[in-house]
């Protein structure tokens, strides 16, 4: 009986394409923020204005002026100026305030007003497939979202037998606020009234459903748009009454009618207005066209109409073929001054919005973005004037797109939403500003401002007095200001709009090809350096996204330490004082310190510590006034970096800059140091007892003093950190108070849990808010009076700023106390428990003394990427490597004035780590290194210092000779592009090597860290036990290899209750690669760092792992030695120590130390800026590096995709530039008179794609024209390219590994290409194969990347298609049509069949594994069948799927151990699971496959990869499955009782949360009823995107509470989840 097959499913990557934007004051009344739809993600953004940097990493605004001179006349000249901006110094930028995961994907959003009690705030309305809305308002005192209403209507006697469409479910929104209506189920209308008045407890009225045919006789409605101006809502709706298509054109062309309607709330009533008909065919969409002007814009495909007050203003053609769609009764109004631009639009793919009276602004499908001007007298309109602005003429043959750069306004649109921000500039004066954010369907989404400079209400002032100069100038002259910047003139006055690029935000979809591939910069391939790389956008524009789950820094230096293992490091900065007048002053400031390179490098071993000068290269210093005859506690910088402090375990050391010791202070006896917290001017030493010791540096005598007054409260902390408020962005409920007077205060027992009610009790209308410069999110800058003359001064007031104290309770509260005083200022009861949202606790409350069976480990407080609350974090880790990243914000109460104003809201992250065992497996793996080091004798370590010196030497010689040739070779070519500085090497940092320090003094107190070994001592250690006999080994048992297995009671050998030596786990890096971030040392290291969205992001960092050669046994190499197996390492990539380092080999980076006493200097990769191509863009949830591809081209195709040659290492890229299509000549004769071939009985057949072309249309369509180019994977340019013939399109691009006779070991890796030529319908298709391999060759001098090329070596025409390839058993499987056949390449010349299978449809997907081919059918479901290679070759059908209804795209195998299952995408975004069981009676011997489940992806799947999970044990493989809204799921299988114990689990969370916008998680996963076949779902699918948020990532008293209830424990099911984690976690 063969085991049952579950599957585990779970969202890797959120949905990154924007779909759906919106304005609205969310947050705040008065506030600007934005709403992002992403798939079923919803974004949150507040405009915030911010100063202009200089940074690396900002993204300056970058202007695009369009002049508009006269519109008098028939010449435009209308130029475009790009240039810096020379504004005010403050910009406008997108700071995320959160996101949601919701379980449905929004279609639609729209902005409504808020009730009275709300204040002006106003709702976010949603809409939902397949007819749902949900009302949702923000919650001010939690951060989060709330569920106002759902609104339901998929009720069977609305559907009318007919579904929703693509534009079902949108939204249309009455300015006034006074309703609001979805269209759906074709001619109906949800309507849901809006209430304005002030004793509603709600905004809104029952909803009802409006049939537009039987209420207004509306049939075929296309569009519908609100108007304004009218008493009651108006709706203007574009209907076709007679059902039209482009064959009918000779009967009737101008079929469409606009309808304006009127909606009687009260009566529930619709009454018609006026109705224009004849419009043209192809109009699809409406654009509400503002005052004075009104009516609407009709956009089609080649036209563009004003309608207003039931009539036809003006149709403006926009090419030639217009005039076949516009009927003989419109000639009078048609416009055909915009005839000579050739352009053809999809209403759909096209958005509009007005940037004044007059004119708007529209993007195209290609990305050309065009200002349309309506000329007119009053509200008529005589022509729309269309002048582009971004992009290429369209009417140009190539239509290529201009070069996709970081600075142009040019995007494919899905969406385009307007905000309205008002500031004050320097010199007081109110500014008005509009800001347009376009959303991008190829990744790249742009926030741009639009300044209409000759506009008379942008004056300054704000008055409406009229302005002479205006009349003359086109603009007030108090309106224009003096702008110079770097030397440039005054603008001129005829610079009519001014476009400013000010952000930008970068996805990864939509995803149109998917590969996987291994990093070029790593020093060896493996699991560990692979990298995703994606096609994303279209023919138009596209990029490369190359992602990596983890951060792969630039490792400058690689090195093992001389002498014993390495514990801790610590690099601190010193400058030198000089006797200046008699007073010792330092030469530098506070500007000059953060640039400032770091002197020393203190490492800390068992029973010594090393210091190093930091320099060129690491030097140790034998001589210094720092302690090194035992271990560091701690080293860091006071006195404002004049002194260094070193804590050790028996008192501390204080350093001046030249290593000089110049006090030393001794703790009492019988006590040691066990932890300390340094920030200047505190030292806050951790005893042994529990006690907490503080001591004072005075900057008077630059000593330090003891500190007498410390808390009795320290005494029950288990942990204490310090935290620096520089920018004093923390505030007590009293300045809060002050700075918000318009805002009420809340006490604690006001606060009401009904989601209608009010977030404020008082129910006064509260004062309006006045516009300040702190509405838009700048700095509130609270005044604060500080004792100058206390005892604490320097305490309080330190570097500027306020000094805190973050103590971590015993009984698991978590208490901020204010220095010097000590004063508890906040305090959160049970914080253990890590709530969601970390509100204070009231002061009488003495909180519950329970324990949660879960010790929190370390916890600090730190201000990342800015100066505002918003930037406040607080990081927690858990004993087990749990990780929680809180975001503060501000929030008052009046219960304590003194209190701070402040509580923190949790970041959802996807990192993982659940290892209880890593703190003892670390010591024990420590333990056993001393003793393998001790087992080396001084002659075996003598030749190791030897051999290093000379591997070091060696490695400078070959560095040191290519400098060279480099050098020469760009004397002899020039400068080089800049891409080659990329791939520059840099000089690494490697230390000195030094005399070993005699065993005697470095293990003096090696024995007390000695004996916590296990009973699993390995072979290896027992060799070393002859050696070793005063190492002492415990009897204790070992934990179990996997964290799967239930683990056995056991007694950890180390007491976390007493104290000892603990080693920080969050260490705060200042400056690291322009980013200020909290690396998180452990099991799964990690790097919280917040970007220009002020959002902070958790990353996985990946370093170096491995151990001395000194650990190693006598006369073995590394490639030889299994660490792990050894017991000297862990098998986690762990990092025990890391500290920053800036110095002359690497500038603002880090070094890490890993468990094996390996220390690893790296940096962060550049990260994405306006000037710097090809950065990573860390402000996402992968680091992900955009590439624009190649220089010939400008985008990506969406057919060819992305394929890896891991031979070469090199990626091929399908490419494209558009072209026009033409028919081509169908009489051969004709042709070959053309070709000058001879004609009669000898006439060659000449193909249809060499046929000369026949102008038979004046507006050919655009198609995409095929190459293929072979990228460096360094540079990532193109260094080959291989053009195909026109009207050649590529199908299918693999590469695949083929049997050669040529090679050694009989295979070898090809580059295979499947294409097909589209000619149109009457022709018969046709197509080619191509063979190509990547070889070597002689690079260009100066260019090392152009060594590889392409070379074709067979091309074969084919007639028909092809549209899929796969590698099966050395040969090539091939879909032509639907027929397979299964071809040969031994030879390396020809392709011959050696089979075929008939799948009666058209074949779409093709997968092989062994002897097995999965066949995905369009029309035929799934099939299944086997190769057979003895005797004669056949391809036999072992299963299919009997349902010939699902249309199969993607398919491939899905592995585990002897288990096999079947995994099939449809074309409707849903994951079908078969399995072949022959055995079973429902299979019918096997010819039928069996389903096992379904998972609704509610996105069209691109592409599948199967990839060898992680850990390998038992032949492990997972699927990598890729959907067009740039989302990635991970699909594995499941052991039996695993998934029934996470399913029930999943199950409680289903029932038992609340979920967002009132949807039903488990409908969302399932697949819709009328796309279900005759089966009914079976539940052998895990969904996990409720189990790792909500229970992983959830409280623990959540954990614990569900795992009671059931019959388990939540360490048991944290396992679970961890365990499969690591096993897709691929990259």
């Amino acid at each position: 009986m063969r085991d049952p097959i579950y599957t585990y499913c779970r969202e890797v990557h959120p949905p990154s394409s924007v779909d759906q934007a919106t304005g609205l004051s969310f947050t705040r009344a008065g506030a600007s923020n934005l709403a992002l739809a992403r798939g079923n993600v919803l974004e949150l953004y507040k405009i915030d204005l911010v100063l202009k940097s200089t940074s690396v990493n900002d993204t300056s605004g970058d202007d695009y002026h369009y002049n508009q001179n006269s519109l008098g006349g028939e010449e435009f000249d209308l130029p475009m100026i790009q240039e810096r901006s020379a504004g005010a110094n403050k910009r406008p930028q997108m700071h995320l305030v959160g996101r949601w995961s919701l379980h449905g994907k929004i279609m639609d959003m729209q902005a409504v007003r808020g009730s009275k009690q709300q204040g002006g705030v106003e709702n976010l309305l949603l809409s939902f497939a397949e007819a749902k809305m949900s009302l949702v308002s923000f919650d001010q005192g939690t951060q989060s979202i709330v569920t106002e209403s759902i609104h339901y209507y998929e009720h069977e006697r609305l559907q009318h037998k007919t579904r929703n469409d693509e534009v079902s479910c949108a939204l249309r929104a009455d300015s006034e606020g006074r309703c609001v209506a979805m269209r759906i189920y074709d001619d109906q209308l949800a309507i849901l009234p809006l209430t304005t008045g002030s004793d509603d407890t709600k905004p809104y009225t029952d909803s009802y459903v409006v049939d537009m045919r039987d209420e207004a006789g509306i049939r075929g409605v296309r569009d519908c748009m609100f108007l304004a101006g009218y008493l009651e809502p108006t709706l203007a709706i574009l209907h076709e009454p007679v059902a039209m298509w482009p064959g009918m054109l000779d009967k009737t062309v101008d079929s469409l009618v606009v309808t304006v309607v009127s909606l009687d709330l009260a009566r529930r009533s619709v009454s018609t207005l006026n109705t224009v008909s004849k419009l043209p065919y192809d109009s699809r969409k409406l654009v509400a066209v503002p005052d004075p002007i009104g009516g609407v814009l009709v956009i089609g495909a080649s036209s563009i109409t004003h309608v207003a007050n039931g009539t036809i203003s003006c149709i403006s053609i926009l090419n030639k073929a217009a005039a076949r769609g516009i009927g003989a009764a419109m000639v009078d109004s048609i416009d055909d001054s915009n005839v000579s631009l050739g352009l053809v639009l999809d209403p759909h793919a096209c958005v509009c919005a007005f940037v004044g009276p007059r004119t708007a602004a529209l993007w195209t499908q290609q990305g050309y973005c065009f200002l349309l001007t309506m000329d007119g007298d009053g509200r008529l309109v005589r022509r729309i004037v269309a002048k582009q602005v971004a992009g290429a003429e369209p009417s140009t043959e190539t239509q290529a797109p201009v070069a996709d750069t970081w600075e142009d306004v040019g995007v494919v649109p899905s969406c385009v939403a307007e905000l309205r921000v008002s500031y004050d500039d320097d010199s007081g004066v109110s500014l008005d500003s509009l800001l347009l954010f376009v959303g991008g369907m190829a990744g790249r989404s742009i926030l741009l401002e639009v300044e209409d400079r000759g506009s008379s209400d942008a004056m300054s002032n704000g008055d409406a007095s009229m302005d002479i100069d205006a009349d003359f100038y086109g603009e007030s002259t108090a309106a224009a200001p003096s702008r110079r910047e770097n030397g440039r003139k005054q603008e001129t006055p005829e610079d009519k709009y001014r476009f400013t690029v000010y952000d930008e935000i970068m996805g990864t979809g939509p995803i149109a090809a998917m590969e996987v591939g291994v990093r070029s910069q790593a020093a060896g391939g493996g699991e560990e350096n692979l990298e995703l790389v994606t096609c994303a956008g279209n023919e138009w524009r596209g990029r490369l996204r190359v992602q990596q789950r983890q951060i792969q820094p630039d490792v400058m230096a690689a090195f093992d330490v001389p002498g014993a293992p390495v514990r801790g490091v610590w690099t601190v900065r010193c400058v030198a004082e000089y006797n200046i007048g008699g007073v010792m002053q330092a030469m530098a400031d506070s500007d000059s310190l953060a640039s400032l390179n770091d002197r020393f490098m203190v490492l800390s071993r068992d029973a010594s510590t090393a210091v190093f000068s930091v320099g060129d290269e690491l030097v140790e210093m034998e001589r210094t006034g720092f302690y090194t005859k035992g271990p560091t506690v701690c080293v860091a910088e006071i006195l404002g970096c004049t002194r260094v402090v070193q804590v050790y375990a028996a008192g501390l050391r204080v350093v001046n800059a030249s290593g000089r010791e110049t006090q030393s202070v001794v703790v009492d006896a019988g006590q040691e140091i066990v932890g300390a917290e340094v920030s200047d001017p505190l030292v806050l030493l951790h005893m042994s007892s529990g006690d907490y010791v503080a001591y004072e540096a005075m900057p008077d005598s630059s000593e330090l003093r003891l500190v007498p007054q410390v808390p009795a409260i320290l005494g029950r902390a288990s942990h204490v950190s310090l935290f620096r408020d520089t920018h004093r962005a923390l505030a007590s409920n009293r300045d809060w108070a002050e700075s918000n007077r318009d805002t009420h205060i809340v006490s604690e027992d006001q606060e009401n849990d009904d989601e209608f009610d009010s977030l404020y009790a008082d129910t006064k209308q509260p004062q309006r808010r006045k516009r300040l410069t702190a509405q838009m999110g700048s700095k509130r800058q609270v005044k604060k009076k500080r004792d100058t003359t206390s005892a604490g001064a320097a305490l309080a007031d330190g570097l500027g700023g306020p000094l805190y104290m973050v103590a971590m309770l015993q009984n698991g509260d978590l208490c901020i106390l204010r220095l010097p005083d000590f004063e508890p200022v906040w305090t959160m009861r049970r914080f253990d428990s890590l709530p969601a949202t970390l509100i204070p606790s009231p002061t009488d409350d003495e909180g519950s003394e329970e324990s949660l069976g879960m010790r929190l480990d370390q916890v600090r407080l730190a201000q990342l990427g800015g100066d505002s609350i918003e930037t406040v974090h607080l990081v927690a880790l858990t004993t087990a490597g749990e990780l929680s990243v809180y975001r503060a914000f501000d929030f008052g109460s009046a219960d304590d004035p003194a209190s701070l104003a402040l509580r923190f809201t949790r970041i959802s992250h996807d990192v993982y780590a659940y290892e209880p065992e890593y703190e003892r497996r670390v010591i024990r793996a420590q333990a056993r290194q001393l003793a393998a080091y001790a087992a080396w004798t001084e002659a075996d370590k003598e030749r190791l210092e030897e051999r290093a010196v000379e591997e070091r030497l060696a490695r400078e010689r070959a560095l040191e000779k290519q400098r060279r040739e480099e050098a020469a070779a760009v004397a002899d070519w020039g400068e080089d592009s800049e891409d080659e500085a990329v791939a520059e090497i840099p000089k690494p940092v490697a230390p000195v090597v030094v005399p070993p320090v005699e065993e005697d003094d470095l293990y003096a107190d090696a024995d007390d860290s000695r004996d916590v070994f296990g009973e699993d001592t390995t072979e290896y250690e027992k060799t070393l036990q002859p050696d070793t006999e005063d190492v002492k080994v415990d009897e204790e048992v070992d934990e179990p290899t996997s964290a799967v297995e239930e683990p056995a009671e056991q007694e950890d050998p180390l007491d976390l209750s007493e104290p000892y030596v603990r080693a920080p786990k969050l260490t705060i890096l200042e400056n690291v690669g322009g980013y200020t971030a909290v690396f998180v040392s452990g099991a799964r290291p990690a790097l919280v760092l917040v970007g220009s969205k002020r959002h902070a992001r958790v990353h996985p960092i990946r370093l170096l792992a491995r151990v001395p050669a000194t650990l190693h046994p006598v006369g073995t190499t590394s490639a030889e030695f299994d660490a792990v197996a050894a017991g000297l390492l862990t098998p986690w990539r762990a990092v025990v120590g890391v500290a920053r380092f800036h110095g002359s080999g690497c500038s603002h980076g880090f070094v890490a130390l890993g468990q094996g006493g390996t220390l690893t200097i790296a940096g962060l990769p550049p990260a994405v800026s306006s000037t710097l191509r090809g950065g990573v863009d860390f402000d996402s949830p992968w680091p992900v590096r955009c590439t624009p591809v190649g220089t010939a081209h400008p985008g990506i195709a969406a057919l060819g995709g992305v394929c890896f040659h891991a031979a070469s290492g090199s990626y091929a890229v399908a490419a494209a530039s558009m072209a026009r299509f033409r028919i081509k000549e169908p009489n051969p004769d004709v042709a070959a008179r053309d070709a000058n071939a001879p004609t009669g009985a000898d006439q060659p057949l000449i193909s249809e794609h060499e046929r000369l072309d026949l102008s038979t249309t004046s507006v050919p369509p655009a198609v995409a024209r095929y190459h293929v180019d072979l990228l460096s994977p360094v540079t990532w340019e193109t260094v080959d390219s291989h053009t195909l013939d026109a009207n050649e399109h590529i199908a299918a691009m693999e590469t695949l590994t083929l049997d050669a006779a040529q090679t050694a070991t009989g295979c070898k890796q090809f580059l295979c290409l499947a294409t097909g030529f589209v000619l149109g319908e009457d022709v018969a298709s046709r197509g080619k194969m191509y063979v190509f391999d990547v070889v070597d060759v002689v690079p260009l001098p100066g260019r090392p990347q152009t060594n590889r090329k392409l070379r074709l070596l067979y091309q074969e025409e084919i007639r028909g298609s092809i549209s899929a390839l796969a590698e099966l058993r050395g040969n090539l499987a091939v879909s032509l049509g639907s027929k397979v056949l299964v071809r040969s390449f031994r030879s390396n010349e020809s392709l011959e069949s050696v089979a075929f299978l008939d799948c009666q449809a058209w074949v779409r997907s093709l997968a092989g594994f062994k002897n097995f081919l999965l066949i995905g059918d369009l029309v035929n479901s799934l099939w299944f069948a086997g190769f057979q290679e003895e005797g004669p070759t056949r391809l036999q059908v072992l299963g299919r799927d009997f349902c010939n209804q699902l249309p199969v795209e993607c398919a491939d195998f899905l592995v585990s151990g002897s288990q096999l299952e079947l995994v099939a995408a449809d074309a409707f975004g849903s994951l079908h699971f078969f399995i072949y069981a022959p055995r079973d009676a429902h299979s019918l011997n096997g010819q039928k496959l069996l389903r096992r489940g379904e998972y609704n992806l509610r996105s069209r799947v691109t592409a599948i990869r199967r990839l060898v999970a992680k850990p390998l044990s038992g032949g492990q493989q997972a699927c990598l499955v890729a959907t067009a809204s740039g989302a990635l799921y991970a699909v594995s299988m499941l052991p039996e009782k695993t998934f029934k114990r996470l399913h029930r689990i999943n199950t409680q969370l289903v029932h038992g949360t609340e979920p967002l916008a009132g949807l039903n998680p488990r409908e969302f996963r399932s697949v819709p009823i009328h796309q279900r076949q005759y089966h009914a779902p079976r539940r052998t699918v895990l969904d996990a995107d409720l189990l790792v948020p909500l229970y992983a990532h959830g409280s623990l008293a959540l954990q614990k509470d569900m795992a009671q209830r059931d019959g388990t424990t939540a360490d048991r099911v944290l396992r679970d989840i961890a365990e499969i984690e690591r096993t897709v976690s691929f990259f």
